[in-house]
């Protein structure tokens, strides 16, 4: 395998294969799978771990075939996936050093996490991923986790896929896990602060309303108006894009390069000062003409930066130098 430190992405275009990789993987965040296998590939998932794909979640794409063992067929290469909890948990330690070690053709590692508030350390992480190249889901994550061998990618999705909000609910949504575990690392407390102070009830997914298809949550997100985003280490979360695509109003942390896309007042609002957040929250909330006005260029904003194509050029630049 080539080194691939060097590999930068600066277009769209993706590089052709004049055949079809075979990547193994077994599910793991379900609406990043659905984006990875928009990739030009075939993509062979198992289905023997306690990892499932949850059509609740998203659809299952037709280039997808799914196994029982890592030789039932052949394939070119492995996808594996890591956060900073791998060392720790159990469940996802095990499940990843298993298929680590014995899957013995090349390996690509997906970091999901970002260990700013907790997490292994990046000595702990670097004796996981080994001589192995790894994928960072942000600029932050990557610079903290300082593998050589590794690069970021931003995440991408199809802009047609998300439908413009017509704002009826006049309300301030937050999509991140309600539960206890990892609170830190989410910072909930942000949320619970946010709605005593204010009075403002917030639509919490995963508390307040949960969603048994891709199009109910769609549907509900075509009808909201902000997104709050508290969580300072989590590098670069799904839902705030999802949301920017809709036309929902993003008002976040900046620890993920946000403020090189954001502009606030204009797109979004992104800052570390959590007050200042909150009263960003209370004039939008105020403001519905505003919501509409920033909603509309966040939308436009997010279709060039969060863009799928951009996401399978960079995924086709490292999977070319896997092939022999």
């Amino acid at each position: 395998m080539k080194q691939l430190t060097s590999v930068k992405a600066s277009s769209s275009e993706s590089i052709v294969f004049s055949n079809k990789l075979n990547i193994l993987k077994y599910p793991w965040h379900v609406s990043h799978d659905y984006e990875l296998c928009k990739l030009p590939q075939n993509m062979v998932l198992l289905s023997n771990t306690h990892r499932r794909w949850n059509i609740n979640n998203r659809p299952v794409p037709d280039n997808v075939e799914f196994v029982n063992t890592i030789d039932a067929r052949e394939t070119d290469l492995m996808i594996l996936h890591v956060d900073q909890w791998t060392w720790h948990e159990l469940d996802k330690r095990l499940l990843f050093l298993d298929y680590r070690d014995r899957y013995k053709k090349p390996k690509i590692i997906i970091n999901h996490g970002c260990n700013m508030v907790d997490g292994c350390s990046s000595e702990q992480m670097k004796e996981l991923i080994g001589d192995n190249f790894m994928v960072c889901n942000s600029s932050t994550a990557h610079k903290l986790w300082g593998i050589e061998n590794s690069r970021f990618i931003r995440h991408g999705m199809s802009p047609e896929e998300w439908p413009q909000t017509n704002y009826g609910r006049a309300n301030i949504i937050v999509n991140q896990a309600f539960s206890k575990i990892h609170q830190e690392y989410r910072n909930n407390t942000a949320i619970f602060e946010f709605e005593e102070k204010t009075g403002i009830k917030i639509d919490w997914i995963g508390r307040d309303c949960k969603f048994n298809s891709f199009d109910k949550y769609r549907a509900f997100l075509a009808t909201s108006s902000i997104l709050f985003s508290p969580s300072y280490a989590s590098p670069n979360p799904r839902a705030r894009t999802e949301a920017m695509l809709c036309g929902i109003v993003v008002v976040t942390t900046n620890c993920h390069g946000e403020s090189e896309y954001i502009r606030n007042g204009e797109n979004g609002y992104a800052s570390n000062n959590m007050n200042e957040l909150y009263e960003y929250l209370e004039f939008l909330s105020q403001n519905p003409d505003e919501v509409r006005r920033v909603g509309k260029n966040a939308k436009k904003m997010a279709q060039k930066v969060f863009h799928i194509d951009q996401f399978i050029a960079q995924w086709q630049e490292v999977l070319s130098l896997f092939r022999t």
